[in-house]
């Protein structure tokens, strides 16, 4: 049967189209079209009743492989497509639709030998995995194996005690497998205290690696950023991808990538599997980072916010409820309403330029002490850090496993065929700023005495437009002194905050810094974040 190209949606190219059998061979013929961000399959054999044609989207595709059955005189070659569709859950007590596995292996046997249906097998998984990873291909290209890029190899970072301690389940169930299919070798190393992380990135070969990521919530992440910064070779070190993936108490930033992909809002292993496919596809989007300073002199780098009030305070005095996971926030946000305090500060920042017309400071849906409403805000995604003191904690490595030479063409052990790096691809991530509660927040790992011989060295991009705290600010920038309850929010390019109650909880990307003035600078597309999203922008300031 000779089939043409033909077009499956308007404006949507046909780039492949042939006829395949399946595995386990059953008389069953299909009719495939590939699309630039579909895969068509069509019943010939048995004609079914209807023109139904199933439809898998290729951004819930992982990975795709090619297959030789163990039986040296089968001259067919297969390949294999790992998608996690959205479906209806099975389970009837819960509604809604959840990512749900799904393996296909197709059989090619077009040809009378075995190299040419090979050839024809690699040609549509190059087809696929270009897709996938974002390579720009068309009907006249010639598809090959050689389009694609060299497997990637990422060092994976657990921390075991993050969110109720299943990390490292939760790796083994859900990731792991997932990243296999996407042919992604990798290193896996438990860390064992607070601040490991950093302290490993800081002293590894980095050219090892296409990537860095921490399978925790975003304290892990913030150790990661921070310990490249203290680097000699900082500003190569910082270019190195960074990824994230949610096992933590507090997962923000997976949380707006997930967002961000245009994916339902989801919490748990349901965000885990999202962003884990996210990591499959591979993009690297540029994101901004905000460094921090405190009176006593030290420094750190923000990818997240910088917290006062409100929110700092549910942070922390919720880590007694932390066998909870992420219900913690829920308990410790009643408890925190029941004695709702407020918050004097003074808040000064340096609009950012590209605003068109800066809003005045005075839109609120929070109150101040004497009842008026000075300040607006949107509620902002928040974090906690997640990083707990150590007991004991064994480190182990894995790498992916390299394909057998004469693999079984089954869609639940297929071999390794290479899954390749994206074209690094970035775009840019803003932090939020925030007067007393959510805003850019960063993670100090440990509070800093008010020694600087105390501070670690943190290397990193100079501040343009920081005063020494103990100067005032410029007269260019904007001051504003209230009572504040709950939040603000405006663009900006820099900011202090000074707090004028005696005491009080300050937190960095959910860690908690000494109480006192602290000021950061906004440093736009300093790192890069693999989100896994071709030509998406990602703005959180």
């Amino acid at each position: 049967m000779s089939l043409a190209l033909e077009v499956c949606r308007e404006g949507s190219e046909t780039l492949l189209h042939g006829e395949f059998g399946t595995y386990p061979p059953k008389g069953i013929r299909y009719a495939l079209s590939l699309t630039w961000t579909e895969l068509h399959i069509q019943r010939l054999v048995p004609k079914p009743d209807s023109d139904h044609r199933t439809v898998v989207r290729l951004v819930d595709v992982a990975g795709c492989h090619t297959l030789r059955s163990h039986t040296l005189a089968d001259r067919s070659a297969y390949f294999c497509i790992y998608a996690y569709p959205l479906k209806k859950r099975k389970v009837a007590v819960s509604a809604g639709r959840a990512r749900q596995r799904t393996a296909r292996t197709f059989q090619v046997d077009g040809a009378e030998s075995f190299v040419d249906n090979q050839a024809m097998a690699e040609k549509w998984a190059a087809a696929i995995k270009c897709l996938v990873l974002g390579i720009p291909i068309s009907s006249e290209t010639e598809i090959a194996p050689s389009l694609l890029p060299r497997p990637r190899r990422l060092l994976l970072l657990l921390n075991p005690f993050g969110g109720k301690g299943n990390a490292l389940q939760w790796c083994q169930a859900h990731v792991l497998p997932m990243i296999t299919e996407a042919d992604i070798s990798f290193n896996l190393i438990q860390t064992e205290r607070q601040n490991h992380a950093r302290e490993l990135v800081q002293s590894i070969s980095l050219a090892e690696w296409d990537g860095i990521v921490a399978i925790s919530g975003d304290g892990l992440l913030f150790e990661v950023i921070n310990g490249l910064l203290e680097r000699p070779d900082w500003e190569e070190a910082i270019k190195m991808p960074v990824g994230i993936l949610p096992c933590g108490s507090g997962n923000a930033l997976a949380g707006a990538i997930n967002d961000c992909a245009g994916f339902e809002q989801v919490l748990g292993q349901e965000l885990l599997t999202n962003c884990t496919l996210m990591l499959c596809h591979g993009a690297v989007t540029p994101m901004d980072l905000v460094s921090i300073s405190t009176l006593s002199g030290s420094r750190s780098f923000s990818f997240l916010s910088v917290a006062w009030g409100f929110i700092s305070d549910v942070d922390i005095e919720s880590e007694k409820y932390r066998h909870m996971g992420a219900a913690r926030f829920t308990v410790g946000t009643v408890v925190r309403l029941a004695s709702l305090n407020t918050y004097r500060g003074r808040l000064s920042y340096l609009p950012a330029p590209d605003t068109a017309a800066h809003r005045p400071i005075l839109r609120s849906i929070t109150m101040s002490a004497n009842g008026s409403l000075p300040f607006q805000r949107m509620p902002l995604h928040r974090t906690v850090s997640d990083m707990g003191l150590c007991e004991k904690r064994h480190a182990f490595s894995i790498r992916g496993a390299e394909p057998p030479e004469d693999p079984t063409p089954s869609p639940s052990s297929p071999p390794s065929s290479g899954f390749q790096p994206s074209s690094f691809n970035f775009e840019a991530l803003h932090e939020e700023l925030v007067a007393d509660g959510k805003g850019p927040r960063l993670a100090t790992p440990m509070m800093v005495a008010p020694n600087r011989s105390s501070a670690r060295c943190v290397h990193g991009p100079p501040d343009q437009f920081l005063a020494p705290l103990d100067q005032p600010v410029p007269k260019s920038w904007v001051t504003v002194e209230d009572d504040f309850v709950m939040l603000i929010r405006v663009p900006v390019r820099a900011f202090r905050l000074e707090p004028l109650t005696r005491k009080g909880i300050l937190t960095v990307d959910g860690e908690r810094v000494e109480y006192g003035p602290i000021q950061g600078e906004v440093h736009h597309s300093v790192a890069n974040l693999i989100t896994g999203i071709h030509k998406t922008k990602i703005t959180t300031f």
